[in-house]
């Protein structure tokens, strides 16, 4: 006898993630990235010590907020994780060019932080002439940590 009776949709809807929220783990993840911008911009520019491995600590802060206020399971998540984690290491590295430079030049640091905010081929130049190879690998690492503490990578690989 052929079973004819259609099949239960319970499992799929025990499976759908509704207390998740996007814009919260956007917001959340917004605001851990400009603290550890600020952080990392500080510890650099008073030890005078770019400590790359710092990006570390951006991407797993990032992906912590991200998920404790975004409360997702999915891969948009993960995603915009390690976006925010590449944002804050490269924001953390301006503001430490920035207080160098302000301090170099006998200049307010906002004055210099916003000129190069706002003057993106200055900024784009000042990220060229301070290039190191190890940038790209701490910048990678920040996105990879940010991306695996905002999603459990076992399920993404089901």
């Amino acid at each position: 006898m052929i079973d004819t009776s259609t099949p239960s949709t319970q499992p799929a809807i025990e499976q759908l993630d509704t207390e998740s929220n996007l814009l919260m783990g956007l917001i959340g993840g917004a605001a851990a990235m400009l603290v550890s911008a600020i952080i990392w911009g500080a510890i650099t520019y008073f030890t005078e010590y770019q400590i790359s491995w710092m990006a570390i600590g951006v991407g797993f802060l990032v992906g912590v907020a991200v998920k404790f206020f975004g409360r997702g399971k999915s891969m948009v998540f993960g995603i915009s994780s390690a976006a925010l984690a590449l944002i804050g290491c490269v924001l953390g590295n301006l503001m430490f060019y920035s207080g160098i430079i302000a301090r170099e030049e006998g200049a307010s640091f906002l004055r210099v932080f916003f000129f190069f905010l706002t003057s993106p081929a200055a900024a784009i130049e000042l990220f060229t002439l301070a290039f190191e190879f190890m940038d790209i690998l701490f910048y990678a690492l920040a996105a990879y940590v940010g991306f695996s503490a905002a999603v459990d990578i076992k399920r993404v690989r089901k």
